[in-house]
């Protein structure tokens, strides 16, 4: 399990927090994410983790948010989960969650919610090692506005 240290992200994370959300297909520029990065640190009941090596690189980065819904109470869910795919299945992915988890319990949340891809297979396995059952398949829909 390699060493990390997590905390909380800061604004001098952007790069790294950009790069490794482009491992997973999700590009953007350096102006949107510090607008994003600094929007999330506003609310109080959201927070990111990184996990950062002895060399002061950002190794990987979960996001935590609220979910607000008539149908459940007390949950999170996370928002994004990547660690770097050179240090994937070191140990880093459970230790951010186990942030993850251990913040949500402190803000009084009772459930955590992931979702994960269909074509991200690797995940499948890693979020039942860790507790996670899985409660359903679904279609996701998206437009633009």
């Amino acid at each position: 399990m390699k060493k990390v240290n997590i905390r909380e992200a800061e604004h001098s994370d952007v790069e790294s927090l950009l790069s490794l959300a482009d491992q997973l297909g999700y590009p953007a520029d350096k102006d949107k994410m510090e607008k994003r990065l600094k929007k999330i640190k506003q609310k109080q009941d959201y927070i990111i983790f990184v996990a950062e090596l002895k060399n002061h690189v950002i190794a990987g980065w979960i996001f935590v948010m609220p979910r607000v819904s008539l149908l459940t109470d007390n949950t999170v869910e996370i928002g994004g989960l990547i660690v770097d795919q050179k240090l994937r299945s070191s140990g880093i992915g459970r230790s951010l969650m186990h942030a993850a988890e251990a913040w949500s319990k402190q803000q009084g949340y009772s459930q955590i919610v992931v979702r994960s891809n269909v074509v991200r297979t690797e995940s499948h396995n890693f979020y039942p090692k860790l507790g996670y059952t899985h409660k359903k398949s679904q279609e996701v829909y998206t437009k633009e506005l």
